[in-house]
């Protein structure tokens, strides 16, 4: 599934990603929010190609995401983002190894990431799921590169259609709420595109989502973040450093380098 607005420069790279997995029985459904940048030309040309396709304007991704899965007929579901793109054989790495693990209902594996052009970049990985180091901003999953069930979407509710710019941790939170099996594929599965027009290559839409992603955390804690709660923000923070100090600072100087400042 793609939700794209807007996007129509990195748009035809997201579906040949999927369409070019050496993987049977695929379906790309793509939720366009209205585009008037040439993305509806690029989704008429693969048209015949699609499960299913729209371009009208949408309350956003999540709503848009909810109405397009409802095309789908397949068991495992993933989003790509229209500015993103997945890397060979990485359908066929997460069927595996959901047959391999037949408990588990998420899987998420690793991504690159990626300058504007496509190049490929410095490597961001998914942790192994732990709730506590979730509820303290610790615990990342790739949204890229997580694939979910079918049934364990449908027990969580779909995605929350609140306008959060945090849709994706929204629902590894209700996933865990409804007792989701989570699983870690130690595999790169797709590129995350950094650009000045992504969430991660906008200031204000990052600290939006740094907002919106710490209101989902108090509510995992079951309550409103207090000093302490702050406190332990950092400290869960500080240890997922000191396991990979170099892996981090290596991320932050690929960030400096191609949106010229700093993640926080």
């Amino acid at each position: 599934m793609t939700p794209s607005f807007n996007q129509g420069p990195f748009l035809e790279q997201a579906i040949q990603s999927v369409l070019t997995q050496a993987y049977p029985d695929i379906e790309l459904i793509v939720m366009d929010g209205g585009s008037t940048d040439g993305s509806v030309e690029i989704l008429t040309k693969y048209g015949p190609r699609l499960k299913h396709w729209v371009s009208a304007a949408d309350q956003g991704p999540a709503g848009a995401l909810n109405r397009g899965f409802q095309f789908a007929t397949g068991e495992i579901l993933g989003v790509i983002n229209a500015d993103d793109f997945y890397l060979p054989n990485a359908f066929t790495r997460v069927a595996q190894e959901f047959a391999a693990h037949p408990s588990a209902d998420v899987i998420s594996g690793h991504a690159y990431f990626a300058r504007p052009s496509g190049e490929l970049g410095q490597p961001t990985f998914s942790d192994r799921w732990n709730l506590r180091h979730f509820q303290y901003g610790a615990c990342v999953l790739v949204q890229q590169s997580t694939f979910f069930r079918r049934a364990a979407f449908e027990r969580a509710g779909g995605f929350r259609e609140t306008g959060s710019l945090c849709w994706d941790m929204e629902l590894w939170a209700d996933l865990a709420r409804r007792g989701a099996a989570f699983h870690t594929l130690d595999a790169f599965l797709a590129a995350f595109r950094l650009h000045p027009g992504s969430i991660s290559g906008n200031v204000d839409f990052r600290t939006r989502r740094r907002d919106h992603a710490r209101v989902v955390m108090a509510e995992m804690r079951g309550r409103p973040e207090s000093q302490i709660d702050r406190i332990l923000h950092v400290f869960h923070r500080f240890l997922k450093f000191s396991r990979h100090p170099r892996r981090t600072l290596q991320q932050r100087s690929y960030f400096r380098s191609v949106l010229r400042r700093w993640r926080l």
